[in-house]
């Protein structure tokens, strides 16, 4: 796959996301939203980061994914992965404001808890994937990208048709990344995944609901 095209699909799964959940929206007004997860994320996220680029350039070294460093025992690789960058300040500052775009429209979408759930499964499982196709990095970018596939399975399943367009058309995009072998594609397909069954359980405990019982936990 030429260098160029994984980020021509970085931002068509990214712009897919968006629209499908603004394509999605209920017209209706919405209480107050305070999008604390990700907020609490970008700061759990961007201290260590700073950190790594001004104060202590080895971070990195020791906390990104390396698969022979885990395999040794170095457990916490698979989080702290995630919070130090291999692309400098340009890749930094670009990893924190998707991070912060597509963070607050899954937060509202899906709540604060099950923001969590998704982030998490997406960027600690995509260290896992990293291990067959690209062994050694660091980025919070899966974890973006996990989210913002939670986003496009709720366009695909939206009331609208452009919801459900700009869902497809994102998944699609990450179907080829995950085919191309990109660590983004298999984070991106976590995140989906963990999303179905979110939705799944969304639904079985509203069937089981009593009339009048309260929504479904956030």
């Amino acid at each position: 796959m030429s260098p160029v095209w994984p980020i021509v699909l970085y931002l068509v799964v990214l712009c897919a996301a968006s629209a499908a959940w603004q394509f999605g929206q209920a017209r209706d007004p919405r209480p107050p939203f305070r999008p604390w997860a990700t907020l609490v994320a970008v700061v759990l996220i961007g201290v260590p980061s700073m950190v790594q680029l001004v104060l202590a350039p080895g971070l990195q070294a020791a906390w990104d994914r390396n698969a022979g460093a885990t395999g040794d025992g170095q457990i916490w690789r698979l989080v702290t992965a995630l919070v130090v960058q291999d692309g400098g300040w340009i890749g930094t500052i670009f990893n924190l404001a998707i991070l912060l775009w597509i963070g607050v429209m899954a937060e509202a979408g899906w709540g604060s808890r099950r923001w969590v759930a998704i982030a998490l499964c997406s960027g600690v499982g995509a260290q896992l994937w990293g291990w067959v196709v690209q062994p050694v990095g660091a980025g919070n970018s899966v974890l973006v990208f996990g989210l913002a596939a939670s986003l496009l399975v709720r366009g695909v399943l939206g009331s609208t048709l452009a919801s459900r367009v700009a869902g497809s058309v994102g998944l699609l995009a990450v179907a080829v990344l995950l085919v191309g072998g990109d660590i983004h594609g298999g984070a991106a397909t976590i995140g989906a995944l963990v999303a179905v069954v979110l939705l799944i359980r969304e639904a079985r405990r509203t069937r089981l609901r009593p009339r009048g019982g309260s929504a479904p936990d956030r």
